[in-house]
């Protein structure tokens, strides 16, 4: 859902504040992510800040994390934000292809020049990191299950692989026509190239989200285990798109 208007007023209270204390060095503000989108679940979801200053120095950190401890409200989580310059939002589009692509397509602008609107990456670059993420969420999940921590660790492990699949998504499916034409998703996508139905990666947003309560114990393994083999099914649908 998109955030509600108390949510998005406070956001922009926020970066209001960030504004006003940074002055002439906050070339652009905004909002960016699930915030920014239809994808924000209350209590759940970050809000994540990107600041584009003239230059980084020293004081100006201590400026921006001063004034989110002055304005911060329980009812809002707001992640560390992402500070950069104009020439690292730029020389950055190899090294975070996925991360500054995902930014351009979600962001709302709090202040300044939209500097976001104008990020174009490679889709070699997108696609490469693309590979990377899912292969190592696969090799964290394993991990996971080797270890086999206490059931709320693997319940916020799981969590946030929602948020990463989303990334993978956009990065894989935006852009592309005759996906945008026939509503692909990524689930839709991986059950059609590996040839069977996935049921454990789509439950877990609404596991995410409060709607459906999570399983604990020996049903937790038993998700654990539909996971990771979607997980692979995900992987080989990747390496199918690469080639």
């Amino acid at each position: 859902m998109r955030p509600g208007e108390n949510v998005r007023q406070a956001i922009d209270r926020i970066g209001a504040a960030l504004a006003q204390a940074l002055g002439t060095r906050a070339v652009c503000i905004a909002v960016y992510g699930s915030a920014a989108s239809d994808e924000f679940a209350p209590g759940h979801s970050d809000v994540n800040l990107l600041l584009v200053l003239q230059e980084v120095a020293f004081g100006d950190l201590r400026v921006v994390g001063a004034t989110l401890a002055r304005e911060a409200t329980p009812e809002l989580r707001i992640a560390t934000p992402l500070v950069v310059t104009p020439h690292f939002l730029k020389d950055a589009r190899d090294s975070f292809p996925i991360e500054l692509d995902d930014i351009r397509a979600r962001h709302r602008l709090l202040h300044g020049d939209d500097l976001l609107s104008a990020i174009h990456v490679r889709a070699d670059r997108l696609r490469e990191q693309v590979e990377r993420e899912a292969r190592g969420k696969l090799l964290r999940l394993r991990a996971l299950v080797v270890h086999r921590p206490p059931d709320e660790t693997v319940q916020v492990s799981l969590s946030s692989l929602v948020a990463v699949l989303g990334v993978i998504e956009r990065a894989l499916l935006r852009g592309a026509a005759a996906d945008q034409e026939r509503g692909a998703t990524l689930s839709a996508e991986v059950e059609r190239h590996g040839g069977t139905r996935l049921r454990a990666l789509p439950s877990l947003r609404a596991m995410r989200e409060g709607r459906t309560a999570w399983p604990t114990g020996a049903d937790l393994n038993d998700l654990l285990v539909d996971v990771l083999r979607e997980v692979e099914l995900l992987v080989r649908y990747v390496d199918a798109a690469e080639r």
